[in-house]
């Protein structure tokens, strides 16, 4: 449910700020189309854009608040260069909220909100030649540790995950600004050195390795897109990632690179595995060794829903956890979703290539009311005695807590008019 790509954010890279220097990065310039039209053949609901020119704060982050970004290249004499996206209010309030929960600083002033930031417009500029059907949310990074900045990465897939939502998250960012004596901002030693060894941590999406940079080095080479890209390493940590560095070069004494990242859900990826190991040799799979730690620490109710050209082949799951951890609840209900539902015939091995893979992890069940109810963000629980019927939550043509309550009772067995307890419970969304 998340792509994620690395894009600087020069003016001078549109034509009508640049007047034909913005030729002087014409491999930039191809990068940044490219990157577009992948994010296109996406189709994220949503993009997440991480500006340091976005309102900065040293000991906090903001996260733009208000229904709507508008923004134009105004101030570098290019008013016809402008962008209008309304916001993804949902996801940004549970971002929100998350970092809350962790305490971790949030600003969201409003008359904050109207401060100009090339750092987002100018890669939204260039998505939305080609691509339109999004809405937005714009954060800043801050000066807090890299510790903060991972965690408020992870953040930001959590809340993508909590809401089903598909995303695109940006890391708007250029490297070192002190690449040449005769650039604006001079030169140092430590420039070149910083923007090759960035661009080999995108080659090879050794995205760890952004954290290993002192301050002194970082204050040195003058970059301005590393806490952004440390978070975004924190929001790919549960993936498996596959990078694409599409372009490098700095002729204007600043490093711009552009580079894509495909990403491959780890909990998505073990239910293919441990399905497509059974049928093929009736042997169990194995827990892997390079599984994200909350998988092999974390214990959770867990449905696994199997899709077969957009309709479904199998779901099975657990309210409450059977297994010692996540992966293992993974691994064993996959394959009760593909051999033991009993609505369908158990998957055949030539089905395999067509099967899409879903994973609801869900949080503990808290008891409930009606009215603490909502159809897209909770699922629901209705017991009578030994009977219990589920509901996962934002299923298409489910769209009132009363049609969720009506199928639970109705899969439970349970008739209307009798007592039953409710209970609302969130998933994390992996696909």
């Amino acid at each position: 449910m998340i792509q994620a790509v690395i894009m600087p954010h020069p003016p001078i890279a549109r034509e009508l700020v640049g007047r034909g220097e913005e030729q002087k990065i014409q491999n930039t310039l191809d990068a940044y189309r490219t990157a577009s039209r992948r994010i296109a053949e996406y189709a994220p609901e949503t993009i997440v854009i991480i500006s340091p020119h976005n309102i900065f704060f040293r000991d906090a982050f903001y996260v733009s608040p208000g229904e709507t970004y508008t923004d134009s290249l105004s101030r570098f004499g290019a008013s016809a260069d402008c962008i209008s996206i309304s916001y993804d209010t949902e996801l940004r309030d549970e971002l929100v909220t998350l970092m809350e929960a962790e305490n971790i600083p949030v600003v969201q002033a409003e008359r904050f909100a109207k401060e100009p930031d090339h750092g987002s417009l100018i890669p939204l500029l260039y998505v939305s030649e080609v691509y339109t059907n999004y809405r937005v949310v714009r954060i800043a990074p801050s000066m807090l540790s890299d510790e903060t900045l991972i965690e408020v990465g992870r953040l930001i897939e959590r809340a993508a995950a909590h809401l089903g939502r598909k995303i695109t998250l940006i890391g708007s960012g250029d490297l070192s600004h002190k690449l040449l004596a005769e650039g604006p901002y001079g030169y140092v030693k430590e420039g070149p050195e910083f923007d090759r060894r960035v661009t080999e941590m995108m080659r090879t999406g050794n995205l760890k390795a952004f954290r290993e940079f002192t301050p002194e080095f970082r204050d040195r080479c003058a970059e301005c897109g590393l806490p952004g890209f440390i978070m975004l390493s924190g929001a790919l940590e549960n993936y498996h990632i596959q990078p694409d560095l599409l372009s490098y070069e700095g002729p204007f004494g600043v490093g711009y690179a552009i580079c894509t990242f495909t990403a491959e859900d780890a909990c998505a990826r073990l239910a293919k595995d441990s399905l497509e190991k059974y049928i093929r040799s009736g042997n169990r799979l194995s827990r892997p060794n390079d599984l994200p730690v909350w998988m092999t620490k974390q214990r959770a109710g867990v449905f696994v829903s199997l899709h077969k050209h957009g309709d479904l082949r199998g779901c099975i799951g657990t309210i409450m956890p059977w297994s010692d951890c996540v992966a293992d609840e993974i691994i064993a209900l996959a394959v009760e979703a593909g051999t033991r539902d009993p609505r369908f015939f158990p998957v055949r091995a030539e089905e395999l290539a067509d099967l899409e893979y879903h994973v609801d992890v869900l949080s503990t069940p808290e008891k409930a009311d009606k009215t603490q109810l909502d159809a897209k963000r909770y699922g629901v629980i209705v017991t009578n005695g030994s009977r219990r019927g589920l509901l996962l939550p934002d299923l298409e043509g489910v769209d009132t807590p009363g049609q969720q309550i009506a199928i639970a009772l109705q899969k439970a067995g349970i008739r209307p008019d009798e007592l039953y307890q409710l209970e609302r419970f969130t998933v994390e969304r992996h696909t």
